[in-house]
């Protein structure tokens, strides 16, 4: 099997001058051991020993590339874990371990990958799930790990990437962290139009991700001096898809334009909308819970630990990122017709990945 380029690699001594420096020439081949090949790396910067797979997924795994490639696409296209070990005839535990290492390393991955980007526009939302039982069975103290879980999602419409996520409880500090980490991915200074459903969680944290702080006057009286002033960036445009609902029907849809009327209608117009709407990240919902058998809203699959829950959601979203060709962003070419996956679609990359690339490709302060 064709390992990595050595040039895509770099040394994992955090003391070297280079690491973290792929494309520097200081990596020599030490001796090959293994199945599959693998390289034993030396650095002559600082003479440091290190396997290929340091800080990879497959740090230290003991199954070979190829089937832990086929363990993470059976997950992957909705099969549960002991699925999973039936079809790939490998251990219960064995599919268990590899999708921790692996949902670890795709968040790590996802984090140093996914920056610098330059939406036109992106549409936050929540999508509901359970761990162990649902919430109205859950006593008091099992509330914080067990119940409704929520996948906090941020995609880019024009894209289709979904830029962040956050999994856990439906609360305001899930809300302002999804929101913050969204902005801290933008490049600086760039301001996307958002859309969010009408939770009341995301006026203020989108506020405080977004705004301008200034310091107030000073009075020069006693005690603490007075905290900065939060208001609106100029150009800032948000709008929300309110809905109504009695009972089991739908009480109706309300469209509110908070900030930037103007800009969302230009916005809209570029990307072919009619008017405001979460249409991309709900389609994206509706993905997910194709793909991941623990988001079935009626399946004996469902996540039994809320780590493992969130591990399967990381592991998803790079797949949907960086592997899978999206429909909707196809591109007519001079050889026919260009298959795009949403990274290729926001400029992060300029190929569809496959499994096995993002599995082997290091992060550093990752496993190992």
């Amino acid at each position: 099997m064709e390992r990595p380029d050595l040039t895509t690699l770099s040394c994992v001594n955090v003391e070297c001058q280079h690491f973290a420096r792929p494309c520097q020439g200081n990596l020599v081949i030490r001796k090959v051991y293994g199945k599959d090949c693998l390289r034993l790396l030396r650095c002559r910067s600082c003479r440091e020993e290190f396997s290929e797979r340091r800080n990879t997924a497959l740090f230290n795994a003991k199954v070979s590339e190829a089937k832990a490639e086929e363990i993470i696409d059976h997950l992957d296209e909705g099969c549960s874990v002991r699925s999973t070990s039936r079809l790939t005839k490998v251990a219960k535990e064995t599919v268990a371990r590899l999708l921790k290492t692996s949902g670890r390393h795709a968040q790590g991955f996802h984090e140093q990958q996914v920056q610098d980007l330059t939406p036109r526009a992106v549409q936050f939302d929540e999508q509901w799930s359970f761990v162990q039982k649902k919430q109205k069975h859950c006593s008091a103290d099992e509330t914080s790990q067990a119940g409704d879980f929520w996948d906090h999602t941020a995609i880019a419409p024009d894209s289709k990437l979904i830029v962040s996520l956050v999994v856990g409880k439906r609360t305001q500090e899930q809300t302002q962290e999804l929101v913050s980490d969204t902005q801290a991915r933008l490049r600086k200074g760039h301001l996307p139009a958002l859309f969010s459903d009408g939770y009341e969680g995301y006026e203020p944290a989108i506020l405080d991700a977004f705004g301008r702080r200034y310091a107030t006057p000073k009075t020069g009286g006693k005690g603490r001096p007075s905290l900065p002033v939060i208001r609106w960036p100029q150009g800032l445009a948000y709008g929300q898809v309110i809905k109504s609902a009695k009972g089991h029907l739908s009480g109706g849809i309300h469209l509110k334009v908070i900030r930037g009327k103007a800009q969302l209608q230009h916005v809209l117009s570029l990307l072919g909308y009619q008017k405001i709407n979460t249409s991309s990240v709900e389609r994206h919902n509706g993905t997910s819970r194709l793909r991941n058998q623990r988001k079935v809203r009626k399946t004996l699959a469902f996540s039994k630990s809320s780590l493992y829950h969130g591990w399967m959601s990381w592991l998803s979203v790079v797949q949907y990122n960086f592997c899978r060709a999206h429909g909707s962003l196809k591109m007519k070419a001079a050889s026919g017709v260009e298959h795009r996956s949403p990274a290729m679609a926001s400029g992060l990359t300029d190929r569809i990945w496959s499994t096995r690339d993002w599995l082997l490709s290091p992060v550093m302060g990752g496993q190992g």
